[in-house]
């Protein structure tokens, strides 16, 4: 199975954190990235974070891919505790690839569970970045490293 955790695009300021839009940079990196693992996204499932720069930077992906779905997933937000996460993961039908549109610190903290077993991995994950995971079964340090892209590096 794969999993591509994808991190929201550059956002602007706003009262609540919640509320912070893309800015015309942030739709301009997810779409070049999402343009970059398209044959990849094609036919995923996508679960996005309920904050708007989550569902802008899905609803870019989709304009840029051929999703199958997506669904709004309350317990992937910035704080919220990646074991839970890994444990709704395991519960998810053995679907080819599952998309998550997500934030920091939860991705970084997520990653280096699945990779490592535990969170003292270094995993950066600037804005509009994604980190292509796979495994055969969605538990603490059993994933391997297929890729990870950040806009800065696409030209």
């Amino acid at each position: 199975m794969r999993l591509v955790l994808f991190r929201h695009g550059e956002a602007g300021v706003a009262a609540r954190d919640f509320d912070r839009c893309l800015t015309d940079q942030g739709v301009t990196d997810v779409r070049k990235v999402a343009c970059s693992v398209a044959d990849k996204l094609n036919g995923a499932t996508a679960f996005v974070s309920p904050y708007v720069r989550a569902r802008q930077t899905c609803a870019e992906i989709q304009r840029n891919t051929d999703l199958k779905a997506c669904h709004e997933l309350p317990l992937i937000t910035p704080d919220d505790d990646p074991l839970q996460v890994i444990d709704w993961l395991g519960q998810q039908e053995s679907e080819s690839t599952l998309l998550l549109v997500t934030h920091q610190p939860l991705v970084s903290r997520l990653i280096s569970l699945l990779l490592d077993g535990h969170e003292v991995g270094f995993y950066p994950m600037a804005t509009a970045s994604v980190t292509i995971l796979e495994a055969d079964v969605w538990a603490v340090g059993l994933a391997k490293l297929e890729a990870v892209i950040h806009a800065a590096e696409l030209e």
